[in-house]
């Protein structure tokens, strides 16, 4: 039977604390030892386990795949967050490819720049009462032209300049928006730049209001390139900054990222299925 280590996000944008109790008294009657924790906390140490089991939002994801995972541990994900695009994305395939940066693992993007910051910055009270509208009320305040100066290196081709967004992207969505067509489960991860234009407060916003309509609301259905906004699919991801950004790792803050650090795909040593474990183990 084993060990089973829970760990429940109770600050997570969709929990409630509804079926808890019946979740983790199930669990007791599938292993023979069962520890719970809870964030806010401290992450619980997972070696030993047997099984994992993590209920929170993408955040809480990201915290599980950067924590020490024991290789072939059977790890089980319950979204319980604001937007769960992972879970939206995977459905029902388990998970057992992430990507990797600057010694950072994340499970469906890493960006910075413009909007980027509406990842983190919801506090936890306004998403469990507003839901997805805690990040529509702060896109206002996003909505600002970035200058991030970095040399970008996708499978050997490299463009520079001055980005008002960057972003490395494993799922055919993100801020809710399906717009990657290119995505397949397994496939390469694409790269979505949008260039920072000359002017700069009111006219700037102007500006880049166009791409990030091209981008989002219309999205992509193939590689696209123009003067201010590129996408395509890469295999390995090399960039170089003047100043390192502030980054979001799915929804999550990362702000001691280095100058320079290659993004790729990373299998996992154990494979992260989507829902709660089965009364017969064995058929998993």
């Amino acid at each position: 039977m084993g060990k089973c280590v829970v760990l429940i996000n109770k600050i997570a944008g969709g929990y409630s604390g509804t079926g808890e109790a019946k979740r983790i008294a199930k669990l007791k009657e599938l292993f023979s030892e069962v520890e719970v924790a809870y964030i806010p906390g401290a992450v619980p140490d997972f070696s030993g386990a047997e099984a994992i089991v993590v209920q929170g939002g993408d955040g809480t994801l990201n915290h599980l795949i950067n924590s020490d995972v024991p290789a072939n541990a059977e790890v089980y994900y319950l979204p319980g967050g604001t937007l769960n695009e992972v879970a939206h994305s995977r459905g029902n395939a388990p998970i057992s490819v992430v990507s990797e940066g600057g010694g950072k693992l994340f499970s469906y993007v890493l960006a910075a720049g413009t909007f980027t910051p509406l990842g983190y910055v919801a506090d936890a009270a306004s998403k469990q009462r507003f839901k997805a509208f805690a990040y529509i009320f702060r896109i206002l305040k996003e909505y600002k032209v970035w200058r991030i100066r970095a040399e970008i290196t996708a499978d050997g081709k490299t463009d520079s300049g001055d980005y008002t967004l960057i972003m490395a992207i494993n799922s055919p969505r993100c801020f809710g928006f399906n717009f990657n067509r290119l995505y397949s489960d397994g496939g390469k991860m694409c790269l979505l730049t949008i260039k920072s234009p000359r002017a700069k407060g009111f006219f700037g916003k102007i500006a880049i209001f166009f791409p990030f309509f091209r981008a989002f609301f219309i999205g992509f259905n193939k590689e696209y390139s123009s003067a201010n906004m590129t996408f395509k699919a890469f295999d390995k991801l090399s960039l170089k900054f003047d100043e390192a950004p502030v980054f979001c790792a799915d929804g999550e803050k990362v702000s001691d990222m280095p100058r320079e650090f290659d993004i790729s795909q990373k299998s996992l040593s154990y494979k992260i299925r989507i829902g709660f474990p089965a009364n017969d183990k064995k058929s998993l």
